[in-house]
């Protein structure tokens, strides 16, 4: 028999590039953590005659909540101040998340887009 469940205490350590001496510590989600923010994502309703920039709207904010369920689910330690008294960032909080530099925030996201993509893995023959 082999073991088939997820072990979320293997981490994995990002120096990021964007910002000198920051890193994250990132766990992959459990394949019921893949499924719960899927459907988030496909869980809206678009009805009919809503205006373009009604489901722009709606996107975004999908987009945002599965934003902030990845850094919450997948980020367990980093080094990231939000001010010069060494108070670190929230990642379970929008607000914080919405006070990164863009670039920091992008490279955290594409880590964690990474670290959960497996269909990358297949193509690159890893």
């Amino acid at each position: 028999m082999v073991k088939a469940i997820s072990n979320n205490q293997d981490t994995e350590r990002f120096e990021l590039k964007t910002l000198e001496g920051a890193y994250i510590v990132a766990r992959r989600l459990t394949y019921g953590e893949k499924l719960q923010r899927r459907a988030m994502v496909s869980n809206f309703k678009v009805r009919p005659g809503d205006k373009k920039k009604d489901f722009e709207g709606e996107m975004n904010f999908v987009n945002e909540q599965a934003t902030l369920f990845d850094f919450q689910h997948c980020i367990v330690d980093h080094n990231l101040d939000r001010d010069d008294e060494g108070t670190k960032l929230n990642f379970s909080n929008l607000n914080d998340i919405r006070l990164l530099d863009p670039r920091v925030g992008e490279e955290i996201d594409s880590l964690l887009d990474k670290l959960n993509n497996f269909d990358d893995e297949d193509e690159s023959g890893n």
